[in-house]
């Protein structure tokens, strides 16, 4: 049996280590930091037009009438109503169709409307699921350590800042009118640095991938930009959820651009690692031969992104295909052609998601490979001098 010596100051394993721990405090420390001293930048006035939501559990369940729907006596569980009793009309998430069957002892959410005169009705909308989701995500964070280890929590630090940025940050800004596109961009690229920065450390790797990320961004910008104009989507772009968002903003919102910055979010998780893939590879086949000029290091870097290239945009494509099966299947019964149901606006905003998104991945592959490769190669000349 081999008995290996205890670590030593000087051990890089140990060094390791402490720059892991050093990182990923500095990561919780700027997520908290975000969440405390982030002012609230979301404006208001939808209060009025949306009901107040509430955590409840149903006590006991009459079924309907000929005279009345479903009525439900339920308990308010926690804040200000904890303890408050009410009756109910029982709903679902789609209101009467498909009504789930809730029995006795179900802990719901409610939805408290209160009209012009000061009457309330109150309606069980929907089951309570934060348990379950919560438990996913302890199960999510915990294969996320045990498969990357230190790497798998700097990722998890990571994600939590994104989601902070979206929270305070990109959807306040966007209630309180800011232009998408351009908020789309300089978030996203934002995003990427510190993500990047979290999980990668600050290389010559990491800048590549990020100043590749910002110019793929950019242009998928601009495309989506030419291509939603061309195309002459309706303010609508076919989303029921654009025309309530039209009645709670009041104008507020530019919903057109909603698509643009739909484009550029929806393939930045993609484009960052595509980014970040390529740049390493670079590094990796300049660590194997120091001395492989700048043009070889891009043409043996672009042959593993070229051969990547494919199950990356299927990623993509079916990322939106998954999202909107439901629908092509809809189309597929009421539309005997093709090419009509593809017309349609609903789905013509999706392929455009896809192919522009898709472009700007297929761009960032020689971008981020050039950048590396001049990054590196300009050390390589520096050494050979």
């Amino acid at each position: 049996m081999t008995v290996r010596p205890p670590a030593t100051e000087g051990d890089p394993t140990m060094a390791a280590a402490d720059r892991h721990v050093l990182v990923i405090g500095g990561g919780i420390f700027l997520v908290l930091a975000l969440l405390a001293f982030i002012p609230d930048v979301a404006p208001s006035g939808a209060e009025n037009l949306v009901s107040e939501r509430a955590h409840a559990r149903i006590e006991s369940v009459k079924p309907a009438t000929d005279e009345s729907p479903p009525l439900a006596e339920i308990v308010f569980i926690d804040g200000s109503r904890a303890g408050q009793r009410a009756e109910a009309q029982v709903e679902g998430p789609s209101g009467q169709l498909q009504l789930p069957d809730y029995q006795a002892g179900d802990e719901v959410i409610a939805a408290i409307d209160t009209d012009p005169d000061g009457n309330q009705s109150t309606a069980v909308i929907d089951r309570w699921r934060l348990p379950v989701l919560e438990y996913l995500v302890g199960a999510f964070a915990i294969v996320t350590i045990l498969v990357g280890g230190w790497r798998g929590i700097r990722a998890l630090v990571s994600l939590a800042l994104t989601l902070v940025l979206a929270v305070k940050l990109l959807i306040p800004l966007l209630l309180a009118g800011w232009n998408p596109v351009g908020l789309a961009i300089c978030l996203g690229t934002l995003i990427t640095i510190a993500s990047l920065l979290l999980t990668q450390g600050f290389t010559r790797a990491t800048l590549a991938a990020v100043l590749g990320t910002a110019i793929a961004l950019i242009a998928t910008g601009v495309l989506a930009v030419i291509t939603t104009q061309a195309a002459r989507f309706t303010i609508a772009q076919g989303s029921e959820q654009i025309v309530y968002l039209q009645q709670l903003a009041g104008g507020r919102i530019d919903l057109s651009g909603l698509l643009l910055a739909a484009v550029i979010f929806g393939g930045l998780g993609v484009l960052n690692d595509v980014a970040i893939s390529q740049a390493a590879t670079v590094e990796e086949l300049h660590a194997v031969s120091p001395t492989m000029s700048r043009r070889e290091l891009y043409s043996r870097t672009m042959n593993v992104g070229i051969a990547h290239l494919a199950a990356t945009v299927n990623t993509l494509v079916f990322a939106y295909l998954g999202a909107a099966l439901p629908l092509l299947v809809l189309l597929a019964l009421q539309i005997e052609s093709v090419g009509l149901s593809i017309n349609e606006e609903i789905v013509a905003v999706e392929v455009v998601r896809t192919l522009v998104g898709s472009i700007g991945i297929l761009l960032a592959v020689p971008i981020t490979t050039a950048i590396a490769a001049w990054l590196t190669g300009r050390q390589v000349s520096r050494a050979t001098r």
